[in-house]
């Protein structure tokens, strides 16, 4: 698989794919599960899963230490799975619903296209990534069908205060889980031949994320009211469905990519996710497929053909 020349670009848009089934799969629930509720529910799922995967293929639960990290985990490459745990997952997620529930569903989509051009920014001022210009019109290609497919602008704040606060979050979100995904890249990048210790950092850290996202559950109010959609047993196939593709299967994919291709060029192969849930949207839930959807799924297309051809 190593010697694969797109294993990264493929294994990127697989992970697009999966969190594409899952959005469906959690649209089939009938949106009435809170996302305080919802995040630790799959991500201590998903880490279930990891571990079991991890023990599958005997994998160390215990990774090996070196001081230099040549030979294992260093005392830094730890400082940066946490960090990217906490920051990019707990944290980045917690501020992003904070503003979803300011900004509205339409509003928070488009704030999400920030998402490729964050990692693109960070991985060029941290890690010295370049993209060429086949690249970069790929990626601006991928990003405006996105913005395209994602543009709706109803429920809009009316207070100027209110909106820029709400923005500030989204931004601030966006900017997180960029930054976390960067942060952790040189630890990925000694991972291209073990796919136990992929899925052990998989599982790491997530583990540090579901932490964040239990410690939020257990401060807010009205606990009942979050769990009480958990008693309704019709939902629990597509809830666990949904969470074993996107948040098990996905992460996994993406973290597969993540190693094998740069941070730029995997980021932008994730951001088609959201083109994916048009597509699947239109097959599953017979929601319709309008021009606009059309367009914005041919437009990423092209940019995603663009991406791999540079």
């Amino acid at each position: 698989m190593e010697n694969f020349k797109y294993t990264g670009e493929i294994f990127s848009l697989l992970s697009a794919v999966f969190w594409g089934l899952a959005v469906v799969f959690f649209k089939k629930t009938g949106e009435t599960i809170s996302p305080v509720a919802l995040n630790p529910f799959k991500n201590v799922l998903a880490s279930v899963l990891f571990l079991i995967t991890i023990l599958v293929v005997q994998e160390p639960l215990l990774q090996p230490f070196d001081a230099t990290g040549v030979n294992g985990f260093s005392v830094e490459d730890y400082v940066r799975l946490i960090l990217s745990g906490i920051i990019g997952i707990g944290i980045a997620d917690l501020i992003f619903f904070k503003s979803l529930n300011i900004l509205g569903a339409g509003f928070s989509a488009i704030i999400d296209t920030l998402y490729s051009p964050s990692v693109i920014f960070f991985a060029f001022i941290m890690l010295w990534e370049r993209l060429n210009f086949i690249q970069l019109l790929g990626a601006m290609l991928v990003v405006s069908a996105v913005l395209f497919a994602s543009f709706r602008l109803k429920n809009i704040p009316s207070d100027p205060k209110e909106l820029r606060y709400g923005l500030f979050l989204g931004i601030a979100a966006i900017s997180m889980m960029g930054f976390g995904i960067v942060l952790v890249k040189p630890v990925l990048n000694k991972l291209t031949s073990s796919f136990g210790q992929q899925m052990w950092v998989a599982g790491f850290r997530l583990i540090f994320g579901s932490i964040f996202s239990i410690i939020i559950f257990a401060i807010v109010q009205r606990k009942r009211d979050l769990i009480k959609p958990f008693y309704n047993k019709k939902i629990w196939f597509h809830l666990i469905t949904g969470s074993v593709l996107g948040t098990y299967i996905g992460l996994a994919c993406w973290l597969i990519g993540m190693t094998h291709a740069t941070a730029s060029i995997a980021s932008i192969l994730n951001q088609t996710a959201t083109i994916f849930i048009l597509l699947f949207a239109w097959l599953f839930l017979k929601e319709p497929m309008s021009w606009r959807r059309v367009f914005s799924v041919v437009l990423a297309m092209a940019g995603v053909y663009l991406v791999m051809l540079g």
